[in-house]
């Protein structure tokens, strides 16, 4: 079970964290605030890309926060459950560079 997700520079998220709880969470917002970010930072976090970088709708560097400054990397950290063991996937996309970081703890 995905317990908890933190982004920095993830497109609208400077920093965000999210903690689930168990059963079914939802995210709720405006057009927007960022929920499908969130969707894309879980499945890029997880398998190392999502849905509409694999498309080629988007660059890698466009998830990186660009308003009101450009920032010079995202970052990506997801723990979660697996039996009685927990794991941190973090991932790191730095400017120019795509991804410098892949950790699995």
């Amino acid at each position: 079970m995905i317990t908890k997700l933190i982004l920095r520079n993830w497109r609208s998220h400077e920093l965000s964290e999210f903690e689930f709880g168990k059963g079914t969470n939802v995210l709720v917002g405006q057009m927007g605030a960022g929920k499908s970010s969130v969707m894309d930072s879980l499945c890029f976090a997880l398998f190392g890309t999502f849905p509409n970088l694999q498309a080629k709708k988007i660059k890698l560097d466009e998830v990186i926060m660009n308003k009101p400054t450009q920032k010079t990397y995202a970052e990506v950290k997801i723990f979660f459950t697996l039996g009685d063991k927990e794991y941190k996937i973090i991932r790191k996309i730095e400017l120019g560079k795509g991804t410098t970081v892949s950790e699995l703890w």
